[in-house]
């Protein structure tokens, strides 16, 4: 009777621990079948390569994310906070993180789908507000990879003690310029009814919401 396969939760689980305690320099097949005392083979059979290893870590760790949404007083501050939240969530694992590519982006999408709908109750149109979510994703994910090599460049951490400060700062300050500039092109394509919408006393202007959300960060 054939040997059953080892379950493939039990390789993630390992893979990951591995990368959180020793780093990306570990996590090869050969190490991970030792390991597991099974063979690469078998390694193969269950996860595929390394780099099939890692879009699934990456795909698995985002599927179980639970990034809480909030309606805050305008919309700029909603998309704001889920982006620190997903930041956040992809600083909990920065080995992780570091191994991330453009690609994964596309495995945070099924997430968020909360910040569409807010997005559209701005009266943007789907095209416009799916585009919106996708730009805020990738700008998030890579200030975030950016963010993890400069911490674990010892050298550059050294040189820059307040680098980890400024770069916050910037995310802000990039997330600000994104939705300020999707706001201006909803505004020159709006119609009269959706332009006095978003004239209205529950919007405010892109700039002025950030200036206090920088303000925020910085103190």
């Amino acid at each position: 009777m054939a040997k059953p396969l080892i379950p493939a939760d039990k390789i993630y689980e390992h893979a990951l621990a591995l990368l959180d305690e020793e780093g990306a320099t570990a996590l090869s097949t050969r190490r991970l079948a030792a390991d597991l005392k099974i063979s690469t083979r078998t390694l193969y059979q269950q996860v595929g390569n390394r780099e099939n290893l890692i879009h699934a870590l990456v795909a698995r760790h985002l599927s179980r994310l639970r990034l809480d949404f909030h309606q805050y007083e305008d919309w700029e501050s909603t998309a704001l906070h889920w982006c620190l939240g997903l930041h956040d969530a992809l600083r909990a694992h920065p080995n992780l993180t570091e191994l991330m590519t453009i690609d994964d982006a596309d495995a945070v999408m099924g997430y968020v789908n909360e910040l569409v709908a807010a997005t559209r109750r701005e009266g943007l149109e789907p095209r416009l507000a799916e585009e919106c979510c996708r730009a805020l994703v990738v700008l998030t994910i890579n200030h975030t990879i950016m963010e993890v090599r400069g911490i674990q460049n010892a050298n550059l951490s050294e040189r820059d003690p307040e680098s980890t400060d400024r770069t916050e700062a910037n995310f802000v300050r990039s997330v600000g310029w994104v939705l300020a500039g999707v706001r201006a092109e909803a505004s020159s394509s709006s119609t009269g009814t959706t332009t006095a919408k978003r004239g209205s006393s529950r919007s405010r202007p892109a700039t002025r919401t950030f200036d206090r959300q920088q303000r925020s960060v910085e103190a």
